[in-house]
């Protein structure tokens, strides 16, 4: 544990419920755990950390599961990142942007902790799993004193490092709608050195649907060029029932790259970023329309 930390208490609760009763006692003060690569190297001084004396471990709720029934695939917050990197369901077919996602965050040390509630409640704006799970109109439910309740994605990032979640409640589970066969998805991400260790200085996951060359439907998300990761809606409509060109492709990025709202920072410039937004989407796209068979 970082030496940063002084809690006063650890609490590895025996069940949901009583994860959420501790929560509730303690408000503001417990944070939830399960693998502890974001909370634990906190630095002193950030205001959201500073003030958590207490940590409830969820690590052994069995929320770590993958499994596909009826219309959906289940996967366990605790899931954690190398688990959904070689699950065979996301190595090929419309999934394929979740382990590419998986398998650029960080290293594989790091990813056999990280789990995937971890990176979505950690909410950072270059949240690696955000962005495929975005695309693919994920739905999450999160578990609290008034039982349980679904948070459409889209609805979850509230701002840096804040999500929609209430200070009771645990993010439990994501739901993933089956998708056509003919569905493509990619993810990509630019880092400032290249190094696995890297946090993204642009990242973006696309998603097609295509027949006969034609785009059924479109996702396009962004992240690490606004506060929050995002779907690129315009982009989106550009691409909804056109038949599928180079040309195409190419206003389609140009029209994500003006969605973006990026900043300068230790890690790129504005202006850098946008215009990567652009070519990232533009080959992302190109990935999806290959994965779609076009």
């Amino acid at each position: 544990m970082s030496a940063y930390f002084q809690f006063e208490e650890y609490h590895r609760p025996q069940d949901l419920d009583q994860a959420v009763d501790i929560l509730s006692k303690f408000g503001n003060s417990a944070r939830v755990i399960a693998g502890g690569t974001d909370i634990l190297p906190r630095r002193p001084g950030v205001k959201k950390i500073d003030t958590i004396n207490h940590l409830v471990d969820i690590s052994k709720l069995g929320l770590d599961y993958l499994k596909k029934e009826g219309d959906h695939i289940f996967m366990g917050a605790g899931t954690t990142i190398n688990i959904i990197g070689a699950a065979p369901i996301f190595l090929s077919g419309p999934y394929g942007a979740l382990s590419d996602a998986a398998s650029a965050h960080s290293t594989s040390t790091i990813r056999n902790r990280a789990t995937v509630g971890g990176n979505l409640c950690n909410a950072s704006p270059c949240a690696d799993l955000a962005l495929p799970l975005l695309v693919l109109d994920v739905i999450l439910m999160a578990a609290g004193p008034e039982g349980k309740r679904d948070i459409p994605i889209e609805s979850f990032f509230k701002g840096v490092n804040y999500t929609a979640l209430n200070n009771e409640e645990v993010l439990v589970e994501i739901r993933i709608p089956l998708c056509s066969e003919k569905t493509g998805t990619s993810f990509l991400k630019l880092r400032r050195h290249q190094t696995a260790i890297d946090m993204a200085v642009v990242n973006v996951a696309t998603s097609l649907t295509c027949k006969e060359n034609r785009c059924e439907t479109a996702g396009i998300a962004l992240g690490s060029v606004a506060p929050v990761p995002f779907r690129a809606k315009k982009a989106e409509s550009m691409l909804a029932g056109a038949k599928l060109s180079k040309g195409i492709i190419e206003k389609a990025a140009a029209t994500a790259a003006g969605e973006a709202r990026p900043i300068d920072d230790v890690r790129s410039t504005s202006a850098y970023r946008r215009k990567m937004v652009a070519v990232l989407v533009r080959r992302s796209l190109e990935n999806s329309m290959r994965r779609c068979g076009q």
